[in-house]
C-alpha cells in the first residue's frame, strides 16, 4: 500500500509505503500527524462508501415520507396505528429502486394503506415524487466528494490546502495493488474523486490516552464535541461485535490463539479488565472488588488499555490501518519497550497496517530491534521529515536510518557539551 501526498497543509511531498510498521519521525510541527491523519481520512470515508450513501439516500427520503404521512392523517383525523421507521425505509427503498414510470402507482398504493378513510384530493403523491426528484438529483459523485469533502474538513479543522502555495491543488493517492483512489482538493473542498476500489478495511487513530475518559461522558452532546477519529475510538471501546453465538464463539477462538503472546506483554502492564457496570470500571485482576473508574488510571495504563479493550471487543481484523501519533509521550522508558513489543506482535500477528509517529530514539530502537526479534524487519519502513521553503518533505531512509538517530541525538550531544562547560567553568 503507497500513499502519495502533494500540497496538501504543511506537505509539500511525502511518498509513503505502509506495509506492515512504518515509522516516521522528524522535529515537532513539521506535518508528520498529517501523514497518518490522511490515511485515516481515506480510510474512513472511503470504508462501505456506497452502501453509506444509499442508506443515506433512503434514511433521507424515509424522513420525508414519514412527515408526509403523519401530515395527511392528522388533517383527517386518522386515529390507530402509526407506521415505524422500517416500514418508511422499505417504501423509500422500493421507490429509489423502481422505474421512473412505476413510482406514482406505488405511491398511491402505500397512500391507500397508509392514509386510510380520505375522502378529499390529497397532494401526497405529487409531493413525494418531488422528494424523490430532489434526491436523484444529487449525483453519487457529487455526494461522494461531499463526504470526503466534509471527513477531511473535520479531520484537518477545513485546513486542507497547502500553507504555502494556497492555489495549488492538494492531492491524495492511495495504493493498494495498482488500484487508486484519487482525490484533488482546492479550496479545502474534494472537486475530484475517483475510486477504483472498495475498501473493506477501517482505520484507528490513537493520540490521546485520556479518549478513555470519554466512555462514561453520557451527555450526547460532550461525544459530539469531539474529534472524529476520538469519536471513532469510543465506539470501537463501547461496542463489540453483533454476531450469532456460533459465530461469535468461533471468533473468539480464533483471535484469543493470535492474541495469547500479546495479552501477556499487555497484562504486565494493565492485567485487569474495563467493565461497565453504572458507569465503565476498571477492575484488577484477582481482586474484582476493587473497581477504579477510567478517568481515574494513570496516562500509561490507559495507553495499554485502550489497545486491550479494542482487541478484546473483536473491533480489529487482519490488514486494518492503526496510527499511533508519538504513543512514547506518557510513558516510562520501560513501558515504552513494553508498547514497541506490542507493536510489532500486532503487526506480526494480524497483518496491521501501522504507521508510528515518534520523537524518541529510544522508543524507535526498541521498535528496530523487535522488529528483527520477531522477523518482521522487511515489512518496516522510515521516514524522516525535514522542513524546505515550500513545506514538509518525507524522506525514506530505510536503507540508511541512522540519519533519524543522529537527529534524535544531536540534542542529547549539546546537553553534554554544555555539561562539559559547566563543569569547566567549575574548575
Amino acid at each position: 500500500m503507497k500513499l502519495k501526498i502533494r500540497n496538501f497543509a504543511k506537505i509539500l511531498k511525502a511518498d509513503i509505503e505502509v506495509d506492515g510498521i512504518t515509522i516516521i519521525a522528524g522535529n515537532n510541527n513539521i506535518g508528520k500527524s498529517t501523514v497518518g491523519k490522511i490515511l485515516d481520512a481515506v480510510f474512513n470515508a472511503s470504508y462501505d462508501i456506497d452502501e453509506k450513501m444509499e442508506k443515506a439516500r433512503i434514511d433521507s427520503l424515509a424522513s420525508m415520507l414519514r412527515n408526509e404521512v403523519e401530515n395527511n392523517r392528522d388533517k383527517i383525523n386518522v386515529r390507530g396505528r402509526h407506521y415505524s421507521m422500517m416500514t418508511y425505509r422499505q417504501f423509500a427503498k422500493e421507490l429509489l429502486e423502481c422505474k421512473k414510470e412505476e413510482r406514482e402507482e406505488i405511491c398511491k398504493e402505500y397512500e391507500r394503506h397508509m392514509i386510510p378513510e380520505v375522502k378529499q384530493e390529497t397532494n401526497f403523491v405529487e409531493k413525494i415524487l418531488e422528494h424523490i426528484e430532489e434526491n436523484k438529483q444529487i449525483s453519487d459523485k457529487t455526494f461522494s466528494k461531499a463526504i470526503y469533502t466534509n471527513y477531511f474538513g473535520e479531520s484537518f479543522h477545513e485546513q486542507i490546502n497547502s500553507l504555502y502555495y494556497q492555489k495549488e491543488p492538494a492531492e491524495v493517492v492511495l495504493t493498494i495493488k495498482g488500484k487508486n483512489i484519487h482525490l484533488i482538493f482546492e479550496n479545502d473542498e474534494c472537486i475530484q474523486e475517483e475510486r477504483q476500489l472498495n475498501i473493506l478495511n477501517t482505520s484507528l487513530y490513537i493520540d490521546d490516552p485520556f479518549v478513555l475518559d470519554e466512555m462514561n461522558n453520557s451527555s450526547l452532546f460532550g461525544i459530539s464535541e469531539l474529534s472524529i477519529h476520538k469519536r471513532n475510538i469510543l465506539q470501537k471501546l463501547t461496542q463489540k461485535e453483533d454476531k450469532a453465538v456460533e459465530e461469535k464463539t468461533f471468533s473468539n477462538l480464533l483471535v484469543v490463539n493470535k492474541l495469547e503472546d500479546i495479552m501477556q506483554v499487555i497484562d504486565r502492564v494493565a492485567d485487569g479488565k474495563i467493565t461497565k457496570k453504572q458507569k465503565y470500571v476498571y477492575q484488577m485482576s484477582g481482586n474484582p472488588s476493587e473497581e477504579i473508574d477510567v478517568a481515574s488510571l494513570s496516562t500509561g495504563l490507559k495507553a495499554f488499555l485502550i489497545l486491550k479493550q479494542i482487541l478484546l471487543n473483536g473491533k480489529l481484523h487482519d490488514k486494518d490501518v492503526i496510527i499511533l501519533d508519538e504513543p512514547e509521550i506518557h510513558l516510562h522508558p520501560e513501558w515504552q519497550l513494553l508498547y514497541a513489543k506490542v507493536i510489532v506482535l500486532l503487526q506480526k500477528k494480524f497483518n496491521f497496517h501501522i504507521i508510528v509517529t515518534t520523537h524518541s530514539a529510544h522508543f524507535m530502537e526498541a521498535l528496530e530491534l523487535y522488529s528483527k526479534k520477531y522477523e518482521i524487519s522487511e515489512r518496516c519502513n522510515y521516514y524522516l521529515a525535514s522542513i524546505e521553503e515550500n513545506g514538509a518533505i518525507f524522506e525514506n531512509v530505510t536503507e540508511n536510518i541512522s540519519k533519524i538517530y543522529k537527529q534524535m541525538v544531536d540534542p542529547t550531544l549539546l546537553l553534554s557539551r554544555l555539561r562539559e562547560e559547566l563543569e569547566t567553568e567549575d574548575d
